[in-house]
C-alpha cells in the first residue's frame, strides 16, 4: 500500500484543564452580570402599583379622551390622538392630572391584554405653563391578528408610591369594523 491510502492516525487532543476551568468561570462571570441587570431592571420594567384607579368600560380612547379617579382621590384623563389608534404610526400623547401632587415622572405603559408585546413604555413630560398637563410620542406595534385589545397604564411615580390608570382599547387591522374594547 501506498502512504496516500493508508493515512497515519491523528493522535487525539488532551483538554487542557485550566481551559475547561476558564470557560466555566467565563460562563459563571456572565450568568452573574445577566442576573444583577435583571434585579436591576426588574423595577422598571415591573413597577410595584401603590393604587390603581378603576377601568373605565365606558370610554372608548379611539373616540375621545378618557378619565378615571382613584378610590383616595385625584383624576388622569388621557387623551391619544390620531383617533382611531393606527398601529406603526406616531401617536401624540397627553394626560392631564386633577387634585394630585405633581408626580417626580410620568410614563404611559402599552401593553397586550391577551398577547405580550414586549416593553413599550413612554416618558411624559411636564408642558410649560400647564400645571398638571404632561405630553409625549408613543408608538402601537403591528400585531398580525386583526383585533388586538391594549391596556394604556398611565404611570404616576411619586417618591413614596406609585399609582396607576388603566384606559383599554382595540386596534383594528385596517378595513376592520370599529367596535367595542374588551
Amino acid at each position: 500500500m501506498s502512504p496516500a491510502t493508508n493515512p497515519e492516525p491523528v493522535p487525539a487532543r488532551r483538554a487542557d484543564p485550566r481551559s475547561a476551568l476558564l470557560w466555566v468561570a467565563v460562563a459563571l462571570l456572565l450568568a452573574a452580570v445577566i442576573g444583577v441587570a435583571l434585579h436591576r431592571a426588574w423595577p422598571l420594567l415591573f413597577p410595584e402599583i401603590s393604587a390603581r384607579a378603576p377601568l373605565d368600560m365606558g370610554c372608548d380612547l379611539r373616540t375621545s379622551a378618557c378619565g378615571v379617579s382613584f378610590a383616595d382621590g385625584g383624576s388622569v384623563q388621557l387623551d391619544i390622538r390620531p383617533r382611531g389608534m393606527p398601529t406603526a404610526e406616531p401617536l401624540d400623547v397627553a394626560v392631564r392630572l386633577a387634585d394630585l401632587p405633581p408626580p417626580a415622572r410620568v410614563e404611559l405603559d402599552f401593553a397586550g391584554i391577551d398577547m405580550d408585546m414586549g416593553y413599550n413604555r413612554v416618558p411624559l413630560s411636564p408642558v410649560p405653563d400647564a400645571s398638571g398637563v404632561y405630553t409625549g410620542t408613543g408608538m402601537l406595534p403591528v400585531c398580525l391578528v386583526e383585533r388586538m385589545a391594549w391596556e394604556a397604564r398611565v404611570l404616576l411615580h411619586f417618591e413614596d408610591r406609585t399609582l396607576a390608570a388603566p384606559f383599554r382599547f382595540e386596534t383594528r387591522r385596517r378595513g376592520e369594523p370599529a367596535g367595542p374594547a374588551r
